[in-house]
């Protein structure tokens, strides 16, 4: 029988890959990226491997980064320098015998796996470079060949074109989803709204109509109570859409500015946006947990703070991020401090306080010395860092009468990914 040939050899490897991918595209792309990364290091015999996807709009910062074979905890992202990241910088692929010989090498850092033979390819699609995936070989088990390198890059561009599809799937699901927010938060603004805003007018004529009842005193009452109440959904109907349009944007600048915009429009509250630092050096997780965090404080200073004015401050520096919220009302309860780790508590607390702990972040929440409170996170960048405190002190914010919505403009600067 005939050998096959390089090209049927790797006909037949991207057809069993399509086959064992695609069911990994309906999870998702971070499932989906794992899958990558674990198939591909089997298909080159390699003891360790990763995939890195950049951001479209900020190519030195990584969007995901996915191991396989990699036990040890890395201690940090790579930062675009070395070898790595080659690939990703020229588009073409990089295979080395002996890492420590080579020009570009910078060194191991701290928890990376021993290696001596070196492979990483290109993920390319319609000629833009999306990342890179990467190939390690201990001392003495090996070089990777010129097939490796051949079979990779056919594989990389399959890759490439379920990444892409898996991405455009993820925006059409976001899509719809928007869509549909927008129509419930619509119809309840055009509906519920509007009969609630009724009854206030109905409260009003009726309590016209009582002055001369005998039992005045106790109508009045119950009228009061009845106004109470309507103002009370109707405080809860103004969060409830502030939720639902929150829940439209993805995590960026752009939607924390809106965010910050929409809130000062339906609750009437002065609130300020400022931000120091690139906010496009966090990764997606970190964004969202921020979005979260100032969508659920700016809610609670709504609901309970009976203030005039919030503000919002997002602080980026090398290591980590910092967000503050502070509002100028009656500070937080006792009570709400003492449940916030407590699921039977305050659930949107206890929820923020989650999400913030999954990141290894830190969160703080206190009453002001001159009144109000203040809640900060404080997010490591890299998954392993350690945060080193809190640049802002309560109460460090200024408040005034004058506050409106601003947004200074954000400092540009490479992340050094």
């Amino acid at each position: 029988m005939r050998e096959p040939t390089p090209f049927t050899e790797l006909f037949q490897v991207l057809s069993d890959a399509l086959e064992r991918l695609q069911p990994c595209m309906d999870e998702g792309l971070e499932p989906l990226l794992q899958a990558v990364i674990d198939y591909a290091r089997e298909l080159v015999r390699a003891s360790f491997a990763g995939i890195i996807i950049l951001e479209p709009q900020d190519p030195s910062t990584v969007r995901y980064f996915k191991v396989s074979g990699w036990h040890s905890e890395f201690s940090e992202f790579p930062k675009g320098q070395g070898m790595y990241f080659l690939p990703a910088q020229t588009g073409h692929s990089l295979r080395v015998d002996s890492v420590a010989g080579h020009p570009l090498s910078v060194g191991i850092p701290a928890g990376h796996p021993p290696i001596e033979a070196f492979l990483t390819i290109p993920l390319q699609r319609h000629g833009q470079t999306m990342g890179c995936m990467f190939f390690g070989k201990p001392p003495k088990a090996g070089a990777f060949t010129k097939n490796d390198e051949d079979m990779m890059t056919g594989f990389a561009s399959l890759c490439a074109m379920a990444i892409s599809w898996c991405e455009q799937r993820e925006k059409h699901r976001f899509h719809i989803l928007t869509e549909e927010r927008r129509r419930i938060a619509e119809e309840l603004h055009d509906s519920l709204s509007q009969t609630l805003f009724a009854v206030a007018r109905e409260i009003d004529r009726l309590e016209r109509m009582v002055t001369t009842a005998k039992e005045k005193g106790e109508l009045q009452a119950r009228i009061a109570r009845l106004r109470e109440l309507t103002n009370q959904c109707q405080s809860e109907l103004r969060a409830i859409l502030f939720r639902l349009i929150d829940g439209e944007t993805k995590p960026n600048l752009s939607a924390l500015t809106d965010l910050v915009q929409e809130f000062e429009r339906v609750s009437g509250i002065s609130t300020q946006l400022i931000t120091h630092g690139n906010l496009h050096q966090l990764s997606e997780p970190v964004q969202q947990a921020v979005l979260k965090m100032v969508a659920e404080s700016l809610t609670n200073i709504y609901r309970h703070a009976n203030s005039p004015v919030a503000v919002v401050h997002v602080l980026v520096d090398a290591d980590k991020a910092t967000v503050v919220v502070q509002d100028a009302g009656v500070g937080i309860s006792d009570e709400a401090l003492r449940l916030m780790n407590h699921p039977t508590g305050h659930f949107g607390l206890y929820s923020m306080a989650r999400s913030v702990a999954m990141l290894n972040g830190t969160l703080d929440i206190f009453r002001n010395d001159d009144g109000g409170t203040t809640v900060r996170c404080t997010f490591p960048i890299h998954s392993h860092a350690e945060p080193n405190g809190s640049p802002l002190k309560p109460g460090s914010v200024p408040f005034g009468p004058s506050l409106g919505h601003t947004s200074e403009d954000e400092t540009q600067g490479g992340n050094n990914l």
